[in-house]
Parts: C-alpha cells; sequence; structure tokens
C-alpha cells in the first residue's frame, strides 16, 4: 500500500520525538507494519529546490508551501497545489492524508481521483466563535456607520473550512466532537475511529509519576499557550489561590510566552505577582521530568479536541484537572480518570484545586487510572492497526464508488477567494491586514525569515 501524507511537519525526518502528531504515527508504523506500506511524507518548507529523501518505507518530500490556517491566500494555495500534484505523480500514491482540516491540503481532494482522507484536529469553525466571545469581539463597532461587519481573514479561512469538509467524504478522528463535526459538515461522510499515537519516550514513562506533595504545591500547564488555552483564567485562577485560599504554590506554564502580556493588560493580573513561571518551549525529557513532578496538570483550554498534552500528563499519571470542551470528556472522565470543570469558571478551578491538593489517596488513585486508561487507548500497535484497516476500508469504498473530480467548485469557494484577493489586495476593506500582508511579502521578497505565528501575534495584539 503506497500511502501520502500532507502535513505541516516533517514527522520522522529528524527523529521519532518530534512536535506533532504525524512522528509518533509513523514511529508506530514503522514498528509494526513496515512491510506492509510505503509511505511518503509530504511537509511545508520555505526553501526552493530542496530534494526528497527516502529513508526506509519512508520517503520525504519538502514542498515550498506558503500557507497557514489564519488568512487563506488563493494564489499561494495555487503555488501550493501545483507543488503537490508534482509530488502525488512522482510518488502514485493509492491514498492521500491531510492531517487537519485547519490547513489548505484537504482541497487537493478536488484535484486528484486517488481516495482523500482528512485526519481531524482541531476545527476553525469552532475554534474562532470561542476565540471571540472571550476576546470580546465586535462584528460591527458601536462608531461605525456600516450595517454590514467587515469579513476578516478568519471568515475567509473558515468558509474555505467549510468547503473543504463538503468536498471530502472520508475523515478519521478520536473524540465524538469531532465525529459530530463531520457528521454535519460533511454530511453523508464516512467517519473512522482512530486513537492518537504518542511520543514513544513519553509512553514507555506510563506510570511514573507518584504522589509527593511537600508543603508547596507544584501546578503544571503545558500547551501552545496561545489565545486558545486559557492564559485568562490561568491569571484570574492563580490570583484566587493567592489571595483568597492562601495557598503556597507554583504555577509552571510550558509554551510561548508570547501571548501572556495580552491577558496581563485585559486582567491587570502580572504573572509574576500571582506564582507563575513562564517555562517558555520545552523539550521531550523535560516533559516527563515535569510531568512527573507536579502536583497536578491543569488544562484551561477554551475549546479543544482531544488535547494531546492531556493525553501525555495521564500517561505519566500526573492528575489532570481539564476544561470540559470540545471531545475533552473522551479523554477525562470525571472523577475517574481527572477532572473537569467548566472552562470559564476561575472560581471552580481554584476551589477544586484546593479541596484536592492534600487529598492522597484520591489523587493516587486518580493517577493509576488515567495511566492505564492511557495505556490501552495509545498503544503504538493497536494505533496503527487503526490506521491500517481504515486506509484499506477508505480505498475499498472508493474502488466500489468512484468519485471524479468536480470540474468547477461550489458557491462558497469562489465567494471566499473574492473576499481574500479584496482583503489582501485593496486596502479598502481590512486595511491594517492588507498592509500587514504586503510588509510579509517584501520580507520574503528581500531574503528576510520570519515566524507567521509572532508576525500574526503582532498583528492582532
Amino acid at each position: 500500500m503506497r500511502v501520502m501524507w500532507l502535513s505541516m511537519n516533517s514527522s520522522m525526518l529528524h527523529g521519532d520525538e518530534a512536535f506533532g502528531l504525524t512522528a509518533p504515527l509513523e514511529r508506530a508504523l514503522t514498528d509494526h507494519f513496515a512491510d506492509q506500506m510505503h509511505l511518503a511524507v509530504v511537509f511545508a518548507s520555505e526553501y526552493e529546490g530542496q530534494a526528497k529523501t527516502v529513508r526506509g518505507m519512508a520517503t520525504y518530500y519538502p514542498v515550498n508551501a506558503d500557507i497557514n490556517q489564519f488568512a487563506f491566500n488563493y494564489q499561494s494555495w495555487e503555488r501550493t497545489k501545483a507543488e503537490l500534484l508534482r509530488v502525488i505523480e512522482d510518488f502514485r500514491p493509492d491514498i492521500i492524508q491531510c492531517f487537519g482540516s485547519e490547513w489548505p491540503y484537504g482541497a487537493i481532494a478536488e484535484c486528484v481521483s486517488i481516495p482523500v482522507v482528512i485526519h481531524m484536529m482541531g476545527f476553525l469553525n469552532a475554534y474562532y466563535p470561542a476565540l471571540d466571545m472571550v476576546k470580546g469581539y465586535c462584528a460591527i463597532p458601536a462608531d461605525s456607520h456600516s450595517k454590514v461587519p467587515e469579513q476578516r481573514p478568519e471568515d475567509v479561512a473558515a468558509a474555505f473550512e467549510r468547503w473543504k469538509m463538503r468536498a471530502n467524504h472520508y475523515f478519521m478522528g478520536r473524540t465524538e466532537w469531532d465525529k459530530n463535526i463531520v457528521k454535519y459538515y460533511s454530511p453523508g461522510a464516512m467517519y473512522f475511529h482512530v486513537p492518537e499515537a504518542i511520543k514513544p519516550s513519553i509512553y514507555r514513562a506510563s506510570g511514573q509519576w507518584k504522589y509527593h506533595y511537600n508543603g508547596k504545591l507544584r501546578l503544571l500547564t503545558i500547551s501552545s499557550a496561545d489565545d486558545r488555552k486559557g492564559n485568562e483564567i490561568i491569571l484570574r485562577t492563580a490570583q484566587m489561590l493567592k489571595e483568597l485560599l492562601r495557598i503556597d504554590f507554583e504555577w509552571r506554564v510550558a509554551g510561548s510566552r508570547d501571548f501572556f502580556p495580552y491577558f496581563e493588560r485585559r486582567t491587570g493580573i502580572r504573572h509574576q505577582d500571582v506564582n507563575i513561571r513562564l517555562l517558555g518551549r520545552i523539550d521531550t525529557p523535560r516533559i516527563i521530568e515535569e510531568l512527573s513532578s507536579a502536583d497536578f496538570f491543569i488544562h484551561p483550554s477554551i475549546i479543544d479536541n482531544s488535547s494531546n498534552a492531556i493525553c501525555e500528563a495521564q500517561l505519566i499519571g500526573c492528575p489532570v484537572i481539564a476544561s470540559n470542551v470540545g471531545g475533552t470528556a473522551q479523554l477525562v472522565e470525571d472523577s475517574v480518570t481527572g477532572f473537569l470543570y467548566p472552562y470559564n469558571e476561575p472560581h471552580t478551578l481554584a476551589f477544586l484545586i484546593g479541596n484536592l491538593y492534600r487529598e492522597e489517596g484520591v489523587l493516587t488513585r486518580i493517577s493509576q487510572n488515567e495511566a492505564e486508561t492511557a495505556r490501552r487507548r495509545h498503544d503504538p500497535k493497536l494505533v496503527a492497526e487503526a490506521v491500517l484497516h481504515t486506509y484499506a476500508s477508505v480505498i475499498k469504498d472508493w474502488e466500489s464508488h468512484p468519485r471524479v473530480a468536480p470540474s468547477t467548485l461550489d458557491q462558497e469557494f469562489p465567494a471566499a477567494v473574492a473576499a481574500t484577493a479584496e482583503a489582501a489586495d485593496g486596502p479598502r476593506r481590512f486595511q491594517p491586514f492588507a498592509l500587514f500582508v504586503k510588509g510579509l511579502r517584501c520580507l520574503k521578497d528581500n531574503g528576510v525569515r520570519y515566524t507567521w505565528r509572532k508576525a500574526w501575534d503582532k498583528l492582532r495584539h
């Protein structure tokens, strides 16, 4: 079987502990079913002219892809599509797997006569409204004379995602949340449940946590730390733990430091004043060390599907307290394999921490339950078997009911494209974004490298 992955990262090209879902999954397939498949990993790269790399059962194809999930650009997608069709012609896969509906790759289904399956990760059409509610976005400002909301890059990206959902017929996911997304955004599509593969070193460290309270409570949060990950809840909860509950604690937050200043200004709470320590991004050995030595793993995300960070904490056995959003309830059974609370209630979170942090018997039971459950859920061989079964089922269905790629797109996609062109090239609408895009193009044309996430954060904040 010849399988092609379309992803934003290079999977195992640089080792099996790389960031993302693909490297652990490739390791599981390599360890257990290398003789049954040949894999092509196609990943986004900023550099032109890079050659493919063949290693074992895998061929790695870097493609020069100037794409992002926040602001879809039709011209960039056309260039990326041409690159994808080139590597598809070179590798000739039996099936294509796209990681994430957020990224443009899923649109390739309209261009090929090969079955394409989208591996559900996040979902922009759920993420953006959640962010708007938390950050107080107003579609029509109070001082505006317009009765029509300005169309933002987020609106265009969400419209493109909806179109990709309808353009595809096969999906894989791991929660009731993403299963329902497929059910209602792609009616009639086939959905396959596939558990998530976890980094091998973390899987091997399963059950390492032991109760060890020494008088100072140690809380831990590991995430990208972006706007979706509950930074405001962390600040407000930490303030209550310090000033109301008067607990001696340290809250260690691993992830980007770039997003906290906005929420500090919003809340008037400085992280250093409420015992929060920003660790920055940490590697896998450090993740294991931090999870093993923390008293609780706190996941206060405002929206999520199946958090990789929760899965890792459960494997290590660090007691998890998580906001009950998205697909989290499929990972955390309240009071059995962790604890759930309403995402927007810092009081509830603070009280829960205060009530639990000296309960050795309860926390030991939770730790054992979640480690045992996570070991079964993320067993590499079982995950690899589920993936191969999905591939075989998709190919069989495709051969029974071949679907010819339409020659024209439906109505919503052209509207999204037109809106993108107007936003990017016509300063009449969303002028700051038009200038921002031109600035990034200028940087690229002059050979200056930049990180999109940081650049986008500067625009938004």
